[in-house]
């Protein structure tokens, strides 16, 4: 007896457990491929990632606060001219041919550490540098020769206090720096005048070398004045706790999504081998020899 072996087949696969994933069925609720009643079956996982994010938004919004008034003193810069040469040698402030990056420049050099650390020895405990660091912005204002000196503290008497002090402390310690300039210079002018009595213009730069020591004062940056302490915008502690939870609950919800996802994923284990042959006629012709 023989076979035909023209015959047709049929190949069937299934997954591991023989339950491919399917689409589910039109009509049923679903999320990206996911039926509703799957994700919903993780509220658990929801509940714990809403409840962590307001615990924790809880602990921040009425934990310790940061300061919440501020003050700034205002400190006005007049460069000198890029071709004077009265004050060469000296640390004076000189026009940098432009605004921004003039007083960018003297910012840069008031935000200090020595600043700092002279300016907590002014305030007293418990101020230390790094807390009046930490406190104090100094930043130029776009587009203009001033430099703003910004504080925070937890009272506004205190804003006030620490942005004048920083500032103040700064004119003093560039001070210290300048004067000691001006004595090398005003020697040095000193010096020319005397070998040369008829030294007209040597002469009028030792005057003014010598005025501006002796009035100890930098003429090219100053105090202008310090404002009212303004009280520092804070999110309210409800809102915080909201958009806190709804950010708990977003990220459980896209945590079940993707659990469901993944395991509605084929695996390459879960494609099966193809199952046997089977014929789809019964029919079989027979021969027999003779």
């Amino acid at each position: 007896m023989t076979t035909n072996p023209s015959r047709r087949y049929l190949r069937t696969s299934t997954t591991v457990d023989g339950t491919p994933p399917q689409a589910p069925p039109a009509g049923v609720p679903a999320v990206g491929g996911v039926p509703l009643h799957e994700l919903l079956r993780w509220w658990p996982l929801v509940v714990i990632t809403t409840l962590a994010a307001l615990l924790a938004s809880a602990a921040v919004a009425w934990g310790p606060r940061g300061p919440s008034y501020s003050a700034t003193t205002r400190m006005p810069v007049t460069p000198l001219a890029q071709s004077d040469e009265t004050f060469i040698g000296t640390s004076l402030v000189r026009d940098a041919g432009d605004a921004n990056r003039t007083s960018s420049t003297v910012a840069r050099l008031l935000d200090s550490h020595r600043v700092a650390a002279a300016t907590a020895r002014s305030l007293g405990d418990p101020w230390t540098p790094a807390s009046v660091r930490a406190a104090v912005d100094v930043e130029p204002v776009d587009e203009t020769n001033m430099i703003e000196v910004t504080a925070k503290a937890d009272e506004p008497g205190q804003a006030v206090r620490v942005a004048e002090t920083f500032a103040q402390t700064a004119l003093k310690d560039r001070w210290q720096t300048v004067s000691a300039e001006l004595d090398r210079r005003i020697a040095f002018a000193q010096k020319n005048t005397d070998a040369d009595p008829n030294a007209g213009e040597e002469s009028r730069r030792l005057q003014l070398l010598t005025y501006v020591r002796e009035t100890g004062v930098d003429p090219t940056l100053s105090i202008d004045s310090t404002g009212p302490a303004v009280h520092v915008g804070e999110v309210p502690a409800a809102v915080v706790m909201v958009m806190a939870g709804a950010g708990g609950m977003f990220l459980g919800v896209l945590a079940a999504y993707g659990i469901e996802r993944h395991r509605r994923r084929p695996r390459s284990e879960d494609v099966a081998a193809p199952a046997p042959e089977l014929p789809l006629h019964s029919s079989e012709t027979l021969s027999r020899k003779p």
